[in-house]
């Protein structure tokens, strides 16, 4: 039998459709699984479990695919970057001032 982990946040949209594939590749594969989640609820948790992006996968205690903890994030138009979009700066600053709109 093998173990699998599923550690998540809990807006992940990824988690359901990952569990769903999971259990069709033990179902195809004809093998005894116990998978399980866990739910990651704070930075004490994300340091304890090494995660690293949600959903994160651990087979048998080992990570399917390591990674070196390089953020991506989406782009304005779709699809994903290695780093944040002018829009999302933008908006995060004009969170972190408060919201004034004649920085808009």
């Amino acid at each position: 039998m093998i173990n699998i982990l599923v550690i998540h946040n809990d807006s992940c949209p990824s988690l359901n459709p990952s569990l769903e594939r999971i259990n069709q590749v033990v179902e195809e594969l004809n093998v005894k699984a116990n998978i399980e989640t866990k739910l990651i609820h704070s930075d004490n948790d994300a340091e304890t479990w090494k995660f690293t992006g949600s959903p994160t996968n651990i087979i048998n205690n080992e990570d399917i695919e390591p990674i070196d903890n390089c953020r991506t994030y989406l782009k304005d138009g779709g699809g994903i970057s290695p780093m944040p979009s002018k829009q999302t700066l933008k908006r995060a600053i004009y969170k972190f001032l408060n919201n004034k709109e004649e920085y808009a």
